[in-house]
């Protein structure tokens, strides 16, 4: 059993294709199916359903192939641990972030690090919280940028900032007149959400409970996939959505943003990482750029001011 055969079965995994995998493998067709073979004997096992097209592993196949991307990643961190132990941070690193800080946190810092370690290749994805979490626990993932808590024994955390939450009204809302608003003061069906699968979306339901006004003027519902298209339908329509700070940086209209009144709803981000992570000067370099790249009315610590909001995932605390 070989590393290089081990490299070739994940490719064959990944693209569902003996002919793309050998591409990407750079060898050619004859000479991937050859080691392939090879290792289904050894093991004496068949890793791969031919029938199918596109190509899916067997069951047995499903278990090896998880094994074998945890030992070529093993070996890959092997080089990467010892060139750290000699000074030079560099490798690559899969990053995943969730929808509702990709657009806004990785302009602040993405470029700063990039050119203070330009030997480092990161591979950034854009997923919701449950799949970040399921790609870390499979090794899919190093590193995770998410809302904690999270309710898992093998995903350790380390707490980047908290983000309070602002909520923000179409331009002839009433509660533009108060200078701060209250939970209390939200009607659930006047609020524009994420949809489903987003934990923002289940923080904001958390956040205005059940209360409806039967007196709100909004005639339409909407759950989108964006904030950014929220803030959008806010600004023609009659209701209002909940942003998170840094989704409020290019708001033009700054009046309609009101803070709420203390104790303020605030959602703790995180950099999460699998139990078996061990590059921690590429760690300890990532946290220090994205918290050095944060603006200065984020807080870095929880106030007595601030509460944090139910997390799917987690708890309230």
């Amino acid at each position: 059993m070989t590393l290089t055969q081990l490299e070739y079965i994940l490719a064959v995994g990944d693209t569902g294709s003996f002919s793309q995998a050998a591409v990407q493998c750079h060898v050619t067709q004859p000479t991937l199916s050859m080691q392939i073979q090879k290792l289904e004997d050894e093991l004496n096992v068949i890793l791969f359903d031919r029938t199918k097209q596109p190509v899916r592993p067997t069951q047995v196949g499903e278990l090896v192939l998880q094994q074998a991307r945890i030992v070529v990643q093993s070996s890959q961190h092997l080089r990467e641990i010892v060139a750290e132990n000699k000074g030079a941070i560099s490798g690559t690193l899969r990053i995943g972030i969730i929808p509702t800080l990709a657009p806004y946190l990785l302009p602040l810092f993405l470029n700063k690090f990039m050119n203070k370690f330009p030997d480092v290749h990161l591979v950034i994805d854009e997923m919701e919280t449950q799949l970040l979490v399921e790609k870390i626990r499979n090794n899919s993932l190093d590193i995770g940028i998410a809302v904690t808590p999270i309710d898992d024994i093998n995903i350790a955390s380390k707490v980047l900032f908290y983000e309070p939450f602002t909520a923000y009204f179409s331009p002839h809302h009433p509660l533009l007149q108060k200078k701060h608003v209250d939970e209390s003061d939200l009607s659930l069906n006047e609020m524009l959400l994420l949809s489903e699968g987003h934990c923002f979306r289940e923080q904001s339901l958390g956040l205005c409970k059940s209360r409806k006004n039967e007196n709100a003027t909004t005639n339409f519902s909407f759950e989108g996939g964006s904030l950014e298209t929220l803030k959008k339908l806010v600004d023609q329509g009659d209701g209002f959505t909940l942003l998170p700070l840094l989704a409020t940086d290019d708001v033009r209209d700054k009046k309609r943003l009101k803070p709420f009144t203390a104790p303020i709803p605030t959602r703790e981000v995180s950099l999460l990482h699998g139990p078996h992570f061990q590059r921690k000067a590429l760690l300890k370099a990532l946290i220090d750029t994205i918290i050095a790249a944060l603006p200065k009315d984020v807080p870095l610590q929880k106030s007595k001011q601030q509460f944090k909001v139910d997390n799917p995932l987690g708890h309230r605390s």
